[in-house]
């Protein structure tokens, strides 16, 4: 199921006060972009936070779960983001400190494009 684009202009309508917040389409969702660095996916309606090791266990201790999706050889699990859980989604202001949470994250994974230089012919 993909997600929709009210989910998606609903969700960056709460993230806003963060800043350059943009949703665009990706893998039949949406990622959720601060600047330039991917922070957020909308998956079968379902947002999920980019994870690492400060803020992976307050998802754990909700039940969360990290995404995965099932392919021909069996399912792949993408450890790197995990849903949000209900009670997160239901409250504005904690719904904006996780995803400072997931910004920083994704901040401290990104590799920026190095610039390739053409050689001379």
């Amino acid at each position: 199921m993909a997600a929709s684009k009210e989910l998606a202009d609903f969700i960056t309508d709460m993230l806003e006060p963060l800043g350059d917040i943009h949703a665009h389409r990706m893998f039949g969702g949406y990622g959720i972009k601060y600047g330039e660095v991917n922070f957020a996916l909308l998956l079968g309606d379902l947002p999920y936070f980019r994870v690492d090791d400060r803020n992976r266990p307050a998802f754990e201790e909700r039940g969360s779960e990290p995404f995965g999706y099932n392919t021909k050889k069996g399912e792949v699990t993408v450890g790197s983001y995990w849903e949000v859980p209900t009670d997160i989604l239901e409250d504005p202001e904690l719904f904006l400190d996780w995803a400072r949470a997931a910004i920083d994250a994704a901040l401290k994974a990104h590799k920026p494009k190095k610039n390739r230089k053409r050689k001379q012919a």
